[in-house]
This record gives C-alpha cells, structure tokens and sequence, in this order.
C-alpha cells in the first residue's frame, strides 16, 4: 500500500477528491493542509484534521505521508506552480489521483500532483506533465500533449493530437478541434469552439471562439 496522503489547497476540489477517493483502493486521506491564515478555526474538516502547512511536517513528515495540491480557479493559474513548489521543498511525494470510473489509456505518460476526476477519458499515447487537474466528464483524444498547472473543466471535448501547453483553464463544456494549440496561459470560456490555435496569455470565447482581451500583465478578467 502508497503512503496515506495529506491534501493542501482548495476546499472546493478537497471534498471532491475526499469522496471519490473514498472508492480507490489505494488512495488514503489523512489530514488536510491549508496556509495559515486559511486554516478552519475548528482544526478540522470532513472529519478530518485541518493544519496549517508552515507546521505540517511536524505532525505529518513527509518520510511517512504524500502530498496532493489543489488549485480550481483561473485567478490563480498563477499561484499554481508556487503551491507545488511549495509542497516539493517540503520533501513530500506529490500523488496522482486517477478516479476509479476514469479510464487512462495504457502508455499515457504523466508527472505528478495531476487529479483526474470522475468519467473521464484520456486517449492512446498520450503526455501530460504535472499539476494538472481534469475534471468530471471530459475527453481528450489520442496522442495528447498537455503541459503543467492547467484546469480543465467539466464536460470539455478535447480532440487527437491536441496541445495545450502550461497554466491554461479551459471552462465548463468546451470545444477543442483535433490538433489545435491551446498556447501558454490561455482561457477558454465555457461552451466555446476552438477552431485554430490561441494566442499566449489571451480569453478565448464564443462558437468559434474569438480573442476578447488579453492578460499578461494581470488576471482580473471575468468568463
């Protein structure tokens, strides 16, 4: 059996992983970890204990536990990669998480601290680095190239031969056509079409979708 596994990040995502982990045969919640100042007054939540990760390794060191990290939101696409560093400087293993209903094709390579969510599928010869998050219901097709610390959420149809490179959200429902680039940073509103590859650092909406704005130099956008 792996190491029991602590869960540091977002509640929203927490509880969802607690429960579908409840169904895994080898995926083990033992606490949950938050930075300080986010750490629920009560010291615990499902059930379980809530610490504040400027002293995890005292009560959990990480010769004896794992670690996952949780990030939901395209407003912190940006803090996602310092949350896993974070992590990794502690010493932790970061886990994967693949849902007992996901199916991942056999010969998908893969990093590590990806969550993929209930139903999803992932297709032949596939790559995926780490810190990924695929939510409920998705696909993504064969030969698939996805980068490090992007969301993709419920429902999305990825097509073959695909790329989406790092930090990219990808909203409720969207479409991606075979062999498209979803290029650094880039948002993809809920119910959009992608028809040709995204511009870096761009918000990507509509059916195809079209270029709305961009924010390189900051994230307050709303899809």
């Amino acid at each position: 059996m792996s190491s029991p596994v602590i869960v540091y990040g977002s509640k929203f995502l927490a509880e969802m992983l607690y429960y579908d982990s409840l169904k895994h045969p080898d995926f083990k919640i033992e606490a949950f970890a938050a930075d300080e100042g986010y750490v629920d007054e009560t010291g615990f939540y499902l059930g379980l204990p809530m610490v504040a990760m400027e002293t995890i390794t005292e009560r959990y060191p990480p010769t004896s536990y794992d670690m996952i990290v949780l990030t939901t939101s395209f407003h912190d696409m940006r803090d996602r990669e310092g949350m896993y560093t974070k992590a990794k400087s502690l010493g932790y293993t970061l886990r994967n998480y693949i849902s007992p209903s996901s199916i991942v094709s056999t010969g998908t390579e893969m990093g590590d601290n990806n969550i993929i969510f209930e139903q999803a599928f992932l297709g032949h010869r596939g790559r995926m680095g780490s810190s990924n998050i695929i939510r409920q219901q998705v696909y993504v097709g064969h030969e698939f190239t996805v980068g490090n610390n992007n969301v993709i959420t419920s429902g999305c149809t990825i097509g073959g031969e695909c790329r989406i490179e790092n930090n990219c959200y990808i909203g409720l429902n969207a479409t991606i056509l075979n062999k498209i680039t979803v290029s650094e940073e880039s948002l993809v509103g809920a119910g959009s079409v992608v028809i040709r590859n995204t511009e870096p650092f761009s918000r990507n909406v509509g059916n195809p979708s079209r270029v709305l704005s961009y924010h390189k130099e900051g994230l307050k956008v709303n899809l």
